[in-house]
């Protein structure tokens, strides 16, 4: 279930706007989270595919050797791989159920520093033809904290229908997260690289930045030596990158790329490893030293609170963002790649659910103009078929809706219940 913070939400024309809360986990030094148990590594396939493990309990695993693979390959680019985080021992395979994965299989892998890591081999960019680059590319296990899809399969979807525009997306415009703008303040040049390898795998074009422009933060002003790369500043209110298509791409033709993902895609080619880590905003009400730290995958929540301190108990531990994040009871749930935040909140203040005030502010912040208001009418009714066509396929799941409703309806988790059983229906389709 999404859950939104509503304290400072007004109604405005295509967004709402949103008190900001990224000042101390931005400011504070990026720190590396230490694993004090067990990783717990999904082996998970993003392209929808089932991963077989390659080890077995008691295996000795080093770091960045394969774990799981699937037998069949991804389009041209070979099986999809889930290459081990760290180096050590696997204790167990099961199954897990996870808030963004679903119930997805694992392996328990116990840390030992003894063990070696595995050699991995750079690339030469130059050197490489367009499809050695995707193909590198997916072997890394890149995931777009963007959107959480496989990088390469939105290259290549982009490169299938022409698309030479990349931009990089550090608009961190949800109230605690700044895991976007600390990538770039941090890692600025290896964004560039990165968006150099993707443009190679498109073979050519331009590239934009676009950054959240916050009052609160100080960036650094080593994000504007992008070279070829345009920088653009973006105000205004959630969701932002709406605003970003509508004055920049109107007509859609663009790939929109998480900077963390860029960053992988960097690290892939110069020094051939995948992706392993994470970037994550740790913060909310109820943490201590609010930051943004660098979590390995398989990484227990547990660890993670343990390093930036819990002031008090919280009733909310969201993956993710107060936006568009799913909570979780279980603190033993592992960080995945493609993880933007984790917050924790004791206090959301949302209105009581009650009756549909038929007021339409779901349907005017829409940024992609859906009649959501007729959507929700024929839900309300047990009509879900009929809700489902009105737009429920082209709903990004940015959370405006739920956030500016004042019946206190779930809208975003109910047009993304449309949008599955759509979608399955259509599948189910002779």
């Amino acid at each position: 279930m999404s859950l939104f913070d509503t304290v400072s939400l007004f109604h405005t024309d295509q967004y709402v706007s949103l008190e900001q809360h990224k000042e101390p986990a931005f400011s504070a030094p990026l720190r590396r989270v230490p694993l004090r148990g067990n990783a717990c590594v999904p082996l998970w396939d993003p392209y929808g595919g089932e991963m077989y493990p390659v080890v077995r309990p008691g295996d000795r695993c080093a770091r960045f050797s394969l774990l799981a693979r699937t037998k069949t390959n991804t389009d041209r680019m070979g099986p999809s791989w889930v290459m081990s985080p760290v180096s050590g021992y696997v204790e167990e395979l099961r199954t897990v159920s996870h808030p963004l994965l679903g119930r997805t299989f694992c392996a328990v892998i116990r840390p030992d520093s003894d063990v070696a890591p595995l050699s991995t081999t750079p690339h030469s960019l130059h050197a490489m033809t367009e499809e050695g680059v995707l193909r590198a590319i997916h072997q890394a296990g890149i995931i777009d904290e963007f959107d959480r899809e496989p990088l390469a399969k939105k290259i290549a979807e982009a490169k299938a229908k022409g698309v030479r525009e990349v931009a990089a997306i550090a608009l961190d415009d949800s109230p605690y997260v700044s895991s976007a703008l600390k990538t770039v303040s941090e890692f600025g040049m290896e964004v560039n690289d990165g968006l150099s390898v993707v443009l190679k795998a498109l073979d050519g074009g331009s590239a934009k930045l676009a950054v959240y422009d916050c009052d609160e933060i100080e960036m650094n002003a080593e994000r504007f030596n992008f070279g070829f790369v345009e920088v653009i500043e973006m105000r205004g209110g959630f969701p932002l990158i709406s605003k970003f298509k509508r004055e920049y791409y109107p007509k859609g033709d663009f790939l929109p790329v998480g900077v963390q993902a860029l960053r992988s895609a960097a690290q892939a080619l110069s020094s051939g490893e995948p992706q392993t880590e994470s970037i994550v905003t740790v913060s909310g009400d109820c943490v201590g030293q609010p930051m943004n730290a660098v979590v390995i995958n398989g990484t227990p929540l547990e660890d993670v609170l343990r390093v930036v301190g819990v002031t008090r108990p919280p009733r909310y531990v969201i993956l993710g963002d107060t936006m568009t994040g799913k909570t979780t009871d279980d603190l033993q749930t592992p960080v995945v790649t493609g993880m933007r935040a984790i917050t924790l909140m004791n206090r959301l203040e949302k209105p009581d659910k009650t009756e549909c005030t038929r007021c339409g502010k779901c349907v005017a912040v829409c940024p992609m103009e859906l009649p959501v208001y007729e959507a929700l009418r024929h839900y309300e009714r047990g009509e879900t078929e009929l809700a489902a066509d009105f737009g429920a396929e082209q709903c990004s799941g940015c959370g405006a809706c739920s956030a500016v409703c004042p019946a206190g309806w779930e809208v975003a988790h109910i047009m993304r219940h449309l949008k599955q059983d759509k979608k399955k229906r259509q599948q189910q389709e002779p």
